[in-house]
C-alpha cells in the first residue's frame, strides 16, 4: 500500500523511446532500469521484513520483558513509521521541476520526512534511558524467562533478525551507489562553433529529449559536430561528486543501526539469560543502544537540516560546473558559479559573460543551451543562467538589497544600455 514507486506511465511509446535510448547510450538505459528496480526491491523489501521483525520482536518482549529487546522493539516500530514517512515523501518528491501547486519541485519533502524520523527516533530512545535508569535504580529484573525456556528461543530470534538486517543494509548500500556522470550520456560535453546556432544539442542540431518516464535519465539527439570539429572538453567537467540518494542512505543506516542495536540486545539477553546476577546487563544494554540510536540519528538529522538551509556544494562540484561552462562556448567567459542545497540536490547560479555585439536571440540560446546542458545532471535541481556584457566586482544580489549602492551603479550605469538578460 505504501510502495509503488515505479516510474509514472507505460506503454509502447515508453517502450519504443527506451530502446531508442538503449541503442544509442550503448545500454544506458537498460542500466538505469536496472539501478531502478534494485532501489524499488531495496525500499519495499526494507518495508516488509520491518513489518515481520516487528512482530517477532513483540513476541520475544512478550516472553522475557527484557529492556534491551524494549529498546530493540521501539526501534522497529519507528523503522515502520519511518519506513511509511520515507515512502510516501519518496512519491512526493518525484513531483516535477515545475506544477502548479510547487513551482519549484517537492525534492525538499524528502529530507524533512527524514529529519521527521530522526526526532522520532530520538524522544523514543530517550524514554527507553528513563525507563533503563530506573530500573537500575530500583534493581528491578525485569526478565522473567530462564535460560531453557521461551528466553534462548527469543535470543535466537534476535540473532535471525541481526543477520536479516545485515542483509538488508548491503542490499541498500548497493541500490544507492552511483556512477559519476562520465562525458554526459552520449559522450563529452563539446564546445560550441564560434558561429551562432539554436537551442538544440551541444555542438550541432538536435534537441533536448526525455529519456525515461521517471526522469532518471536525460539525453541529447546525437549530432555530428560543426564541419572544422569543435574541441571536445575534459571528462572532469562531467565527473562531479554524486550525492546519496537521501531515501535509501536513511533506510541503509537504519539497517545497520538495526544490526548493531540487536546484536547488543542478543547479547544483553544471553548473559542475563545464563545468570539471575546479571540482570543489571539487560538495562544497561538498553541504554547502550539508545545512546548509539540517538547520535546516528543525530548526525543525519544534521546533514539534512543543511541541506535544506542551502548549504555550498562541494568544490569539486563546482569546479566540474565551472569547466564544463568555461568550455562550452568560446565566446562565452565564466564570471561567477554558484551551487547550494536545494533539497538532495544542488541549486546552480551561472554568471557568465558575451561579447557586447551578441545578438539578443543568440545570448538566450546560449544561455538556455548551457541551463539544459547542466540540469540534465543528475544531482542538479535546477539552474539559472545570467548573461551580462562585462564581469562585475560586487555581487548583484547584495546591491539590490541595499539603496545606496544601488543607486551609485544605476548612476555608473547611466547612459549606456544595460545589455544584460536573465535566463
Amino acid at each position: 500500500a505504501f510502495l509503488g514507486l515505479g516510474s509514472v506511465g507505460s506503454g509502447d511509446d515508453d517502450d519504443d523511446d527506451e530502446d531508442g535510448v538503449d541503442n544509442a547510450n550503448g545500454g544506458e538505459g537498460r542500466s538505469a532500469k536496472a539501478k531502478a528496480r534494485l532501489r524499488r526491491l531495496a525500499i519495499d523489501l526494507s518495508l516488509y521484513v520491518n513489518l515481520l521483525i516487528l512482530l517477532t520482536k513483540l513476541l520475544a518482549y512478550a516472553r522475557t520483558l527484557s529492556l534491551s529487546v524494549l529498546a530493540a522493539l521501539t526501534d522497529s516500530v519507528l523503522d515502520v513509521v519511518s519506513q511509511i514517512v520515507l515512502n510516501y515523501t519518496e512519491k512526493h518528491s518525484s513531483i516535477g521541476r515545475s506544477s502548479a501547486l510547487y513551482p519549484a519541485g517537492a525534492a525538499r519533502l524528502e529530507p524533512l520526512g527524514v529529519l521527521t524520523c530522526a526526532a522520532l527516533m530520538g524522544m523514543a530512545s530517550f524514554e527507553i534511558i528513563k525507563e533503563s535508569v530506573e530500573s537500575l535504580m530500583f534493581d528491578r529484573d525485569s526478565i522473567v524467562a530462564d535460560g531453557d525456556g521461551d528466553g534462548m528461543g527469543s535470543f535466537w530470534s534476535m540473532v535471525a533478525i541481526v543477520l536479516v538486517k545485515w542483509g538488508l543494509y548491503v542490499l541498500c548500500v548497493r541500490s544507492a551507489k552511483r556512477r559519476a556522470v562520465g562525458g554526459g550520456v552520449d559522450g563529452p560535453a563539446r564546445s560550441r562553433a564560434s558561429g551562432g546556432g539554436g537551442v538544440g544539442g551541444v555542438g550541432g542540431g538536435g534537441g533536448l529529449d526525455s529519456v525515461s518516464e521517471d526522469g532518471t535519465e536525460e539525453a541529447r539527439d546525437a549530432a555530428a559536430p560543426p564541419s572544422g570539429g569543435a574541441p571536445e572538453t575534459s571528462q572532469v567537467a562531467r565527473q562531479v561528486l554524486k550525492v546519496s540518494d537521501p531515501t535509501l542512505e536513511a533506510l541503509a543506516q537504519d539497517h545497520w543501526n538495526d544490526a548493531l542495536s540487536n546484536a547488543v540486545a542478543a547479547g544483553a539477553l544471553l548473559f542475563a539469560l545464563s545468570s539471575p546476577a546479571l540482570w543489571f546487563l539487560d538495562p544497561l544494554g538498553a541504554i547502550l543502544i539508545s545512546i548509539y540510536i540517538i547520535y546516528s540519528w543525530y548526525e543525519t538529522g544534521k546533514e539534512q537540516i543543511e541541506q535544506l538551509t542551502g548549504k555550498k556544494a562541494p568544490e569539486d562540484f563546482i569546479d566540474g560546473i565551472r569547466e564544463l561552462a568555461a568550455n562550452f562556448d568560446t565566446r562565452m567567459e565564466v564570471d561567477v558559479v554558484r551551487a547550494y542545497h536545494f533539497g538532495p540536490k544542488f541549486l546552480v547560479e551561472i554568471e557568465v559573460v558575451l561579447p557586447r555585439d551578441t545578438l539578443l536571440f543568440e545570448s538566450h540560446d546560449l544561455g538556455m543551451e548551457l541551463q539544459y546542458e547542466i540540469e540534465a545532471m543528475e544531482d542538479v535541481e535546477r539552474c539559472f543562467v545570467h548573461i551580462d556584457y562585462e564581469t562585475r566586482p560586487y555581487d548583484e544580489h547584495v546591491v539590490s538589497k541595499v539603496p545606496e549602492l544601488r543607486e551609485k551603479i544605476r548612476t555608473q550605469m547611466s547612459g549606456s544600455s544595460l545589455g544584460c538578460h536573465s535566463v
